[in-house]
């Protein structure tokens, strides 16, 4: 909702703001919000709330919120944490609709701070008011000059206003790249810090973003996730409305998984939860405050190509190469420009390179049809999806700047939606107009062609329309016991489940094991079948390839042998007799993310998965939409395509695996730890795959 039913309307957008704990001086926290609305031109109503009363920055001070006249879609909070708690108090009784709260001295410093914040959350609860912090900076609409914060940024400059809605849970690094932003030109829709989040976390704020019709890019510094499903809903919001979140998140080592109980668990570090949360909703995730302003303000602009070709266009024949590079660097294409686009670009530049990239040679410089011509043949006959153009330092040149600021306004107006990126050195003025004109201007080579690379994710993000639902988990399905199972036992679970698995047999002799060999086909797979024994092949519990019956009782044999010397308290329940499958190895799997609840995970087998860590992970539940692209992100996956003359494997009865278990894992959260599929053996297209080893941790 983005009218005055949305909750955070009055925080984002309020009209009528009351500071307690205003002040005279307009230097302290509680004059500077007043100063700042003043001088800036807030077109709203402001109320001082002091105890002394009078006048203050001369507006009437009222010494009670409770006695303020009119409604109050917002308070600023100054005073010392032991008082707060009663403000806000005032506050909801006032029917004051949120309220943020600058102090600190809560959950941050100790117990007694920690009581008051755990209040502050009860008056929301109940009450209804919302309220952003303790500790925060607070909040800044450009477009109304509401200013809840005392930062001191606007001493030295006001932000200018656009799209973009910046949002912090640290208000120093959310005041800080406020700056930044502003320092750039970047145009500025709203700026929320949450600071302690005893009630608004930055999932809610960026659901408000996500839904404002003002705000088309969402830049977010997250540390946690304290209301996991509001966020990915933002996230998939935003997606389905086409708008960009770039995410700056700190603090990867400091959630996951402890106990490494399964496979699953151990490669289900909080980082890889959040890149997996990132990819599967369309959020581009930044590795610095540098990229996160690049590639929002690379999104601002609106330009979203679905395909990965770049064109290059350069006066020098380096950094034609050099952009190559990156761009591969990026898993973006430089292809061959079709032939057609070639002949025109070798009639133009007889003594140029026009293959892709194309080298102008400094021939351009000195005739600046050449460039316009060149750049109409790359965007009409190029097939390009995106064109980076590099030149150098001539926007110093005040002969070929007022050339270009000729040619490239026309370029604009004939090809209105192409993403055309300018590596260039220029005056900040001439930079800020060819932004006007939907170029961007990114001076290193390696920054523009990454900001390409997020562009293209979000248009391919936002071209892939509504997820497709899960698969329906089976009737006869059944949530895992609380005490510990044993393979088969688990076996049976999954495929009640829908996850095909090899069939298999218990028995508790010799002689019966060859009997189940001979029924089953040989060649079979023995193993010991024990809730305690985990980690079978360890103490020698597997054997494997067993031609005949004679070889079957030997296994066997060697089996509850290696059994009592290792596990000699284990309870065993037999050995396990399945047929020997073969097929690619790949891993499939579930950890239960203290966050985000159950995450799926699928790696290839073998040294993939045990030294490389190839793996991906996807929140439950998913369609098999979802589990394509997951397949398709692993660096191996090469090897399900067939390599060496192999034939491709059957992707889509792994996607269809991988959709069913997070189907099952989602409806069974609250009783399953973790699941452990290794080996999931895949045929070739056609032949499907099957489970043949299967781990179920319960919750417990």
């Amino acid at each position: 909702m983005s009218g005055p039913e949305h909750g955070l309307k009055p925080l984002f957008d309020p009209y009528s703001i009351a500071i307690i704990g205003a002040s005279d001086d307009i230097n302290k926290f509680g004059g500077r919000p007043i100063r700042y609305m003043k001088e800036a031109g807030f077109a709203g109503k402001l109320f001082p709330i002091n105890p002394r009363g009078g006048e203050i920055q001369g507006l009437t001070c009222y010494r009670d919120i409770r006695e303020v006249p009119e409604p109050v879609d917002m308070t600023v909070i100054t005073v010392p944490a032991k008082f707060v708690v009663d403000a806000v108090r005032g506050c909801a009784e006032a029917g004051v609709k949120s309220a943020v709260i600058f102090s600190s001295g809560f959950a941050e410093v100790g117990e007694e701070g920690e009581a008051w914040q755990h209040e502050l959350g009860v008056i929301a609860r109940e009450t209804g008011i919302r309220l952003v912090g303790p500790n925060c900076m607070g909040m800044l609409n450009t477009h109304s000059f509401a200013v809840g914060t005392f930062s001191s940024s606007f001493e030295h400059g006001w932000p200018k206003v656009g799209n973009i809605s910046i949002i912090s849970q640290s208000g120093a690094v959310g005041g800080h790249t406020m700056v930044l932003a502003r320092e750039r030109g970047l145009g500025i829709r709203g700026w929320m810090t949450t600071g302690n989040e005893c009630d608004v976390d930055v999932a809610e704020c960026i659901a408000y973003c996500a839904d404002d019709p003002e705000t088309k890019v969402i830049a977010a510094y997250i540390e946690g996730a304290k209301k996991p499903e509001v966020l990915v809903s933002a996230f998939e919001a935003a997606r389905r409305a086409g708008k960009a979140i770039v995410c700056l998140k700190v603090g990867a080592s400091e959630v996951g998984a402890v106990a490494a109980n399964t496979h699953t668990a151990s490669l289900a570090g909080a980082d890889a939860v959040y890149d997996a949360i990132f990819r599967q909703y369309g959020v581009w995730r930044a590795g610095s405050l540098e990229e996160l302003l690049d590639v929002s303000a690379a999104a601002s602009a609106g330009h979203f190509p679905t395909g990965k070709r770049l064109g290059i266009v350069s006066v020098s024949g380096g950094a034609g190469v050099l952009s190559a590079d990156i761009a591969a660097a990026h898993g973006i294409e430089v292809p061959e420009l079709p032939k057609e686009a070639q002949r025109r670009l070798k009639e133009l530049l007889p003594f140029g390179a026009v293959r892709n990239p194309v080298d102008t040679t400094a021939q351009m410089l000195n005739d600046m049809n050449l460039f316009e011509q060149s750049m109409r043949t790359m965007l009409e006959h190029g097939k390009c999806d995106a064109v980076v153009v590099f030149l150098t330092t001539i926007g110093y040149s005040e002969r070929m700047m007022s050339q270009l600021r000729e040619v490239l306004p026309r370029l604009r107006a004939d090809y209105p939606d192409a993403l055309i990126v300018m590596s260039m050195c220029c005056r900040p003025d001439d930079q800020s107009l060819l932004e006007q004109h939907g170029y961007l201007v990114i001076e290193d080579l390696n920054r523009a062609i990454h900001a390409i690379a997020a562009l293209m994710h979000f248009g391919q993000s936002f071209a892939r329309g509504p997820a497709e639902a899960p698969p329906a988990v089976p009737a006869d399905a059944e949530a895992p016991p609380a005490e510990p199972l044993a393979e088969h036992e688990a076996a049976a679970l999954l495929a009640r489940a829908g996850v095909p698995t090899v069939p298999s047999e218990i028995v508790a002799d010799a002689g019966a094991a060859a009997e189940a060999a001979a029924r089953l086909g040989f060649p079979v797979v023995l193993k010991i079948a024990s809730p305690d024994i985990q980690h079978k092949s360890d103490i020698g519990g597997v054997k494997l390839r067993l031609k005949d019956a004679a070889e079957v009782r030997a296994a066997y044999a060697e089996i509850m042998q290696a059994a009592a010397a290792h596990a000699p308290k284990a309870t065993i329940e037999g050995v396990l007799v399945s047929p020997m499958r073969s097929g690619l190895e790949t891993i499939i799997g579930v950890n239960r993310d203290p966050v985000f609840g159950p995450m799926v995970l699928f790696g290839l087998g073998g040294v993939f998965v045990e030294v490389l860590k190839d793996v991906t992970f996807r929140r439950a539940p998913f369609g098999p939409d979802e589990a394509r692209r997951m397949i398709a992100e692993v660096r191996g996956k090469a090897m399900l395509d067939g390599v060496r003359g192999a034939k491709p494997a059957d992707v889509e009865a792994l996607a269809e695996a991988l959709s069913r278990l997070s189907a099952y894992a989602a409806k069974y959260q609250d009783k399953i730890e973790g699941i452990d599929i290794n080996p999931f053996l895949l045929g070739e297209v056609g032949q499907g795959g099957v489970a043949v080893d299967a781990l179920i941790v319960p919750r417990d």
